[in-house]
Parts: C-alpha cells; structure tokens; sequence
C-alpha cells in the first residue's frame, strides 16, 4: 500500500467540493453505553473479516437504521481490514488510494494492516473485524470493532507487545444529523501513521483529520472513560462553541451547607477562548455571573479545563426541591453557537443528611458452569459476604446453563458484556475481579437515605409458596421516581454431572489443558477442570417484583419516618435430588452419596429472600441506581460450612433411624437447649426444650410417627444455630 501525499495544515480541513462538509471534535470517553472493546470474546455479534485476511473487503453488513452519510441514507457497507468501512458496496479493492481517501468512506486509521494469528504472549487476543448495535430507537449506534490488526510487513515473530496489535472502532449514529465517531484504545503503536477521515461519493468532498497522515491517536489506559474519542459532524462548525464535559452538582445537599458549582467544559469551536463567563441561576431567580479570563482554551475539543464558580449557593429549605441551572456565555465577548451542550439544569433535594442507614451493597454478577474464570469470581464474592455478613447481597444470574431464566437474561443482556462480570448496586461497573472488594468496601461507607426490611415471611410446604413483605422506611428526606423490588435467590445448589451445564468448568485447575490459570497457590489448583456437584452459591432463582421493581408505591418527595410497603410471593419448585459415580468432597464441591447429603436445588433451607429500592430512569438503565437493600434465609439455618466449623457439638444416631433417634448434645457448661424436627419441605415437625449438663447430653426424639424420607435437625444453643440432616427408614 503506498502512502498518501496530501499535506494539509489546518487541524481539520475540508478539501474540494463546496458547502456542508464534515469536521471533528475530540470528547475522549464519549461512547455509547454498551460499547465494550472485548466483544470479540462474545457471541453476540457479527464477525466481519477473521484472520487470516489481508487486502479484502468483508460480504455486505446491515445498518439496523437510515445512516444519512452527506445526506445521503445508507443501510449497508464493506469493511476493510485496512482500517476502514466503504459505502460502496460495488468497490473491488482493499487497499488505500495513494492520493486519495477511498471513494464513499469513512476511515478510521488507513494503513497496510492485515488480520493473522497473533503469537505469544498474545496467542489468546482476538483478532477481527465484528460489528454489533447498541441502544434503542431512535438513538441507536451501530459499532463496527477493528480488533487485533496488525501492520501488513510485520512478521509478528516472538515476543512481540501490544504496540504491534490494533483496535479502534467506527461507531455510526442514529438519526438526521449522519454523526459518526472513531474510538481509540489502548491496543496500538503510537508511533505508527495512518489516514483518518471520511470521503463522499465520488470524492466530491472530504475530510481529513489533521494531516493526510497522522500519528495514531494511542490511549495509554484500559478505562473505557479514558479512551480517545473524535466526533465528526456533518455541517459547518461555529467559530465559538463551548461545551460542558463534566458537571459536579449532587442530587442532594444538606439544607445549610455551602454549595459552589464547578465542573469541566472544553471549546468545540473553531477559534481558541481567551474568556468566558459561567453562571447560575435557583428556580429561575437572579443570575448569578463570573468572568473568568486570560485563558487559552483550545479549538476543536482539544482540551479543556476546570471551572469552579466562586459564588456560594446558600439558599434552599430543608425538604425543598430546586431546580438549578447553570451555562456558559460570552466567549471572548461574541455568541456561543450551540448553546444547548453549555447548558445544564437540575433538581437538587436540601435535606438533613443526618443519622442516614448503613448502606447494604447488592452486587449482581454474571456467570456460567461453562465460564472457566468464574469459580474466581465466586471465591471473592464468598469473601466478601464473609467479611461483611449480609451487607453484601450477592446474586448471581447465570447464562446459558441449568440456572438461567428470562428475569437473569434480561438483566444480563442490559449490564454485563463479559463472564465474569459483575455491577454494583446497578451504578457503579465494577473492572478486573481484583478491584471487586475495594469497590464494595467504598460504597459501603457510603451511607443511605432509607432503611429496608424483610419481613412476614412464610412458606407453605404443601403448596411451596413463599410469601413476605419488603417494607422501607425513610430516614430523611428523599426524591426521584423510585420502586420497590424483589429477587430471591439460592445457596449450595449443585446438579448431575453434566459439563457446563451443573458441572463447572475451572480454568484454575492443574488439569486444565492451556495450563493452570492462578498457578500453584490458587485454591481451585487441585480441584478437577470440570468440577462435578459444584456449589453454585447466590444463584437468582426470580424476581418477583420484576427486574425493575414496583412502581407507583412511593411518592416522588418523601419525608423522615415515611414507610411503604410491598408483598411478593415465589412458588419453590419440587426439590432435586443428586446422584454422582464418583466419591469427592472438598469445600467447593461434593459428590459422595451419603444418606441425607444428596440435596441439589430448590431447598427451602438454603433461599435466600431479597428487598430493595431502585431509582427509576425509564430512558436509562445505567441510571437505575439501588438506594438500598436487605436479605434475610427463608430459615433462620446456618450453612454446611458453619455446622462443620462448629464441630461435634451436635450429632444423631442411628442415622438413618426408624422409630427413635438420639441426638447426642455435648456442651462445655450447662444450659437450655432447643431442639426442632423439620422436613425435607420445611414444615416444623417437632420441637423438643431440655435442660441440659456440662458434657454429654442424649436426647430421644420419637419418630415411628413421620414418613420415610429426608429431616432436619436443628439444634439452638444460645446464640448458636446448629443444623443435621437425619433419615427416616
């Protein structure tokens, strides 16, 4: 491919042909939600070019919408792998005019690249082409991912780094305007030239980006927030256009304290700013103004800077609602041009934000039995619920395994892209699992305006219909559109030996083929690579309130000591039972067919019964923040972890036993001691109370009364819960 030979000075120009044409602002961060640069690893999406291919162009994709490209409407393109899309769905060839942008194109880093294996240590990067549509009509943006390309010349001999791998992406929006982007990523040699830029029909006019050669736009950080992003509209650019990049104005602030507005803005004019006046404005009293000068605000979007309006805001009664504005004006004495992106209204709440609730944090994950690196995620989520008890309410909605249901792939398909992956009380994306703890160690000391309960709960054991109530109670003042939800969950569930599908699989295992993903140290180590009768723990089972939770049950403003209330019922499917060939036990797994331990799912003693608040943006599901929750077990039991730790306090015998049992109590001091017969579906059959001596204590528990079949024994002492399965013959 040979190089271009244009060279243009202006940072962006629009060469031949008149009128409208297109031009570029930098807005780094600026991606529609959804976007995820590894969707290469996922299925959900259509693969363009694979490797190997070198100087082609892909079979037609479809534009799910009118794409107006110059005013001109298109719904199908060809990729090539030399980093660019064609609308010309008649082009024959690949490559890079040398004197020109390819006809009817939009090109986000022309270059001699091809798609080839990559070679260690890079052997499990993706390499294609893929595109995929995110968001909902009409604002939807479809995605096409340049993943993994490399330079046509390089041989790719080992090793070799991210610098000699590409991955940037052309993002084409919905609607009129024809906006388009280019993304930039941290995969890339920035010392490497490229062509950048867009092309008309027939090249009767084009853009290009700075030089008809630039260097490549390199984004040092993996945050998606931080990568490189250029916007390029069709029209004609204003000489002065400031814009808002970042405002720091919170929801609420307490009704006394001082409140100074600042944020960050940047010029997507032509011309540099040397001044500009921010200003404000409560429930459209005076305007509040303040100059601020002798700056030097680059064109374009080509940085910014920090603003903070030095005039306090004090006004505002507890209780109050206010709607705040605040825009930015006069640059260099003349108009602003597009005053609609350096505006920016509000409704801030002044309340007491005093004796706020402890905040519990709902993590929801995504996980499968066939996701290798799951187990992991699985033992940080346990650690943490280890560490912080019930404040941590994990749940797990599976995908495409024995545990999936429509209620976990809706919010699947909303917020996770990869597996493992996890969210914070539907806000806060959490990265790699190791960030996982520090994140919910952080929004834990984040306190709560409402204190959530689970209460009245009941379970029928003929029917199986559980029943409660989530009740909240507000303890200060508080608004938005908010819902009360519910989800219930299951612990220690575990199937047949079924890979994948019960069975999980476990890339940490030392029998893993691609080698031991955590090495030596690794807990999961010397477990096997498909993991039979697996502990699948805080597995969504529903959600009875829908994902969304149920509206129109709060008000909009609440007051302290407000409560509201909603009842949702959950009927447990018949329990299932296990059987396994092989005989193993450790403490993630067991497949050892001893009487009573063969239970697998739908075991009312390991539900878990879940209540929360969301706030609700009907338009925005990334802004359906969690304002608290609570969880309670559908029984007051302890795990099989807990039993174990506590030892040989409690044991039965015979077991299985026929007409009586002797559950044998052995206590360093002497105390009461509370003893209940449950059955396999949770009815309380018996309870026995008994004064009980220091030492060894028995006591006959009467059965020839119960059918055959699998009990509990549950045995309170003091402030200790202790459970045994017993069998009936």
């Amino acid at each position: 491919m040979r190089n271009l030979s244009l060279n243009f000075l202006a940072l962006i120009c629009a060469v031949t042909g008149y009128g409208q044409s297109y031009f570029a602002i930098r807005n780094d961060g600026a991606i529609p939600q959804g976007y995820y640069l590894d969707k290469v690893y996922d299925f959900d999406k259509t693969i363009l070019l694979n490797q190997p291919s070198n100087q082609v162009l892909s079979v037609e994709d479809q534009i799910p919408f009118n794409f107006y490209f110059y005013n001109t409407p298109y719904t199908k393109y060809l990729a090539s792998d030399n980093g660019y899309i064609t609308f010309n769905t008649n082009a024959t060839t690949s490559e890079i005019p040398d004197t020109s942008l390819p006809e009817n194109s939009i090109v986000a880093f022309g270059k001699d690249l091809k798609l080839q294996k990559l070679p260690a240590p890079n052997e499990g990067v993706g390499t294609q082409v893929y595109s995929y549509t995110v968001g909902k009509a009409p604002n939807r943006s479809h995605i096409i991912q340049f993943y993994g390309a490399s330079l046509a010349n390089d041989p790719l001999i080992p090793p070799i780094n991210n610098s000699s791998i590409f991955a940037f992406a052309i993002i084409l929006h919905e609607g009129p305007e024809g906006r388009f982007d280019v993304v930039y990523s941290p995969y890339g040699n920035k010392l490497s030239k490229g062509s950048i830029g867009c092309a008309s029909a027939g090249n009767t006019s084009k853009t290009l980006f700075k030089d008809s050669l630039v260097f490549l736009p390199y984004q040092f950080s993996f945050n998606i927030n931080d990568f490189i992003v250029y916007q390029f509209h069709y029209g004609t650019q204003s000489k002065y256009d400031l814009a808002f990049k970042d405002i720091k104005v919170e929801k609420v602030y307490p009704f006394n304290s001082v409140v100074n507005f600042k944020g960050k803005m940047a010029n997507w004019g032509k011309n540099t700013v040397r001044s500009y006046t921010v200003n404000y404005s409560i429930n459209a009293g005076d305007t509040v103004s303040y100059l601020i000068d002798q700056q030097n605000l680059l064109p374009n979007g080509e940085g910014g800077m920090a603003f903070n309006h030095p005039i306090s805001w004090l006004s505002g009664a507890v209780g109050s609602l206010n709607d705040v504005n605040i825009w930015l004006s006069n640059p260099d004495n003349d108009t602003d041009g597009v005053a609609a992106n350096s505006h920016y209204t509000k409704t801030v709440l002044r309340n007491f934000n005093t004796n706020l609730a402890d905040r519990n944090i709902l993590l929801e994950e995504g996980t499968g039995a066939w996701c290798g690196y799951c187990p992991d995620a699985n033992l940080i989520i346990n650690s943490a619920y280890k560490q912080y008890g019930r404040r941590v309410i994990p749940i797990s909605y599976h995908f495409d395994d024995s545990m999936s249901n429509d209620d976990g792939n809706l919010f699947l398909s909303q917020y996770i892209n990869s597996y493992p992956d996890a969210i914070i009380d539907r806000k806060v994306l959490l990265g790699s699992n190791s960030t996982w703890k520090d994140e919910i160690m952080s929004r834990m000391n984040v306190k709560a305006p409402v204190e959530v309960y689970v209460q009245n709960k009941v379970y029928n054991p003929q029917t199986r219909v559980i029943s409660y109530r989530v009740r909240v109670k507000f303890v200060d003042y508080w608004y938005g559109v908010m819902r009360i939800g519910s989800a219930v969950t299951e612990d220690k569930v575990r199937g047949m030996a079924n890979p994948f599908i019960w069975s999980q699989n476990n890339y940490y295992s030392k029998d893993n083929p691609g080698g031991a993903a955590g090495g030596t140290s690794h807990p999961m180590y010397n477990e096997s690579v498909v993991i039979d009768g697996y502990w699948h723990e805080h597995v969504q089972k529903a959600n009875p309130s829908g994902l969304w939770g149920v509206p129109n049950l709060i008000p909009q403003l609440v007051s302290p000591n407000s409560e509201y209330f909603a009842d949702f019922t959950y009927t447990l499917p018949p329990a299932s039972f296990v059987s396994y060939n092989s005989d193993y036990n450790s403490e993630f797994c067991s497949t050892i067919d001893a009487i009573g331990q063969n239970e697998g799912i739908h075991i009312p003693a390991n539900i878990n019964l879940i209540g929360f608040v969301e706030e609700y943006d009907d338009n925005d599901v990334f802004n359906r923040p969690i304002v608290n929750a609570a969880s309670v077990p559908l029984w007051d039991l302890v795990s099989v972890k807990q039993v174990n730790a506590l030892g040989d306090a409690l044991s039965l015998y015979p077991n299985p036993a026929k007409d009586q049992c002797t559950v044998q109590v052995n206590l360093k001091s002497a105390t009461a001691v509370k003893i209940e017969l449950y059955s396999v579906n949770g009815q309380l059959m018996q309870t026995l109370t008994q004064d009980c001596s220091a030492g060894q204590n028995n006591i006959i528990l009467n059965t020839h009364a119960y059918a055959t079949g699998l009990y509990t024994v549950k045995l309170v002492l003091n402030d200790k819960v202790i459970v045994k399965s017993l069998v009936l013959q």
